[in-house]
């Protein structure tokens, strides 16, 4: 059957970072959508919900409409459906299509980690395999349904967004990080996703931050959904917004979650520290910190981090403004109590670079600054944090 070969939209706006469109993801949320309608829901994708706020998904649901009850898609549906049960998640996947080579084309165009998520089958058994079939039936649909011809007759909608999160990408950050850090990555890939769904609200969006395996090195990369819903119009090719063009959200993603690409994989090590301060993550702490969704120590501490690293990158810039905006941010309006004293630590970082190189190696110096604290301490802090609100 002839196809389109559609090929990912791409756009390198610093030596090391580009933003994408990936043809994998955008045919898996078109898949992902149609199979909803015999599952239900699947994250985010709910059956009953039209999402005419997201174009993309919209409008890709009523030209594929006629594959709903394909075998294609039923076969898809009913691995979803299992892999739901395991993942309640679509992330694993989506990682592991950005290895995969451009639909239809089989393979992969970097090799696969060893410790990649999907394949983990201790964590998620089954999920290896049913991958592997779902990725099968996504080339299938792209090709029976030509969706590589969907997506090249609507490559304007795919650029305009690029060039709406393009404004607000801060690329001129990440050097600056990489030296507050003291290490870097290969590449920084940003990755939209204007086909997937996301529940109608106005804060509603989505993002997430794979660390990528290549022969050249590690990649930071992060995936995000759109993040302003747009009023339906009749057909994509009237459209002139495109649901990126969101300055708050889109500077806050890409500092935010590289951050974490160099924050997570340091605390792997430290395993036995986190869990020594476990009883720091008292009640009040986490009453502070409802708005961001932080369940445990680990988490909250892993939040702080990278909050803290978000603060003096930008004052590393000279970005007064930026530095203020961020403090005040993080500490004051979303109860990141623990940020004052962290910051006044880690002027003796910043202050000797020669005996501690990277963030690594000043790491032990913030865990021992934890350990000092007692859950009065958090409470106390809490307290004051209340009170100066």
């Amino acid at each position: 059957m002839p196809f389109t070969l559609f090929g990912q939209i791409e756009k390198r706006i610093s030596k090391k970072v580009t933003i994408s469109v990936n043809t994998n993801i955008e045919t898996y949320f078109i898949a992902e959508k149609l199979a909803v309608e015999h599952i239900g829901n699947y994250v985010f994708s709910n059956k009953d919900i039209d999402f005419s706020h997201q174009p993309i998904v919209y409008f890709a649901q009523k030209h594929f409409g006629i594959w709903k009850d394909s075998p294609t898609i039923l076969r898809i549906s009913s691995i979803l459906k299992e892999l739901r049960e395991t993942l309640h998640d679509n992330s694993q996947i989506l990682e592991y299509l950005l290895y995969r080579n451009e639909f239809p084309k089989a393979g992969f165009r970097r090799p696969v980690p060893n410790d990649l998520i999907l394949f983990d089958e201790k964590k998620y058994p089954g999920a290896k395999k049913l991958g592997l079939e779902l990725t099968d039936s996504l080339i299938s649909f792209y090709l029976k349904a030509k969706v590589g011809d969907f997506l090249k007759n609507n490559t304007a909608f795919y650029r305009g967004a690029i060039s709406e999160a393009e404004k607000h990408i801060n690329a001129k950050a990440i050097p600056f990080m990489e030296k507050w850090y003291g290490s870097s990555f290969a590449a920084y890939e940003l990755y939209l996703m204007p086909g997937m769904p996301i529940t109608p609200g106005d804060d509603n969006y989505r993002a997430f931050g794979p660390m990528l395996d290549s022969p050249e090195g590690k990649i930071s990369a992060m995936v995000f959904s759109s993040s302003i819903q747009l009023p339906l119009l009749s057909s994509l090719s009237e459209y002139t917004q495109y649901g990126f063009d969101n300055a708050e959200v889109t500077r806050f993603l890409t500092v935010h979650e590289i951050g974490h690409s160099f924050v997570n994989p340091l605390l792997l090590s430290h395993r036995s520290d986190i869990d020594h301060d476990h009883l720091l993550f008292t009640p009040n702490l986490a009453k502070s910190l409802e708005q961001s969704y932080i369940s445990n120590w680990e988490v909250c501490l892993i939040e702080h981090l990278v909050r803290l690293g978000e603060i003096r990158t930008a004052r590393a810039m000279g970005n007064k403004e930026e530095e203020t905006r961020l403090r005040t941010l993080h500490t004051k309006t979303f109860g990141f109590i623990l940020l004052p004293i962290l910051e006044q630590k880690i002027t003796e970082y910043e202050n000797n670079r020669k005996r501690y190189p990277n963030f690594k190696s000043f790491l032990p110096e913030l865990f021992k600054l934890l350990h000092g604290l007692k859950p009065k301490n958090i409470d106390a802090l809490v307290k004051a944090h209340k009170k100066h609100d």
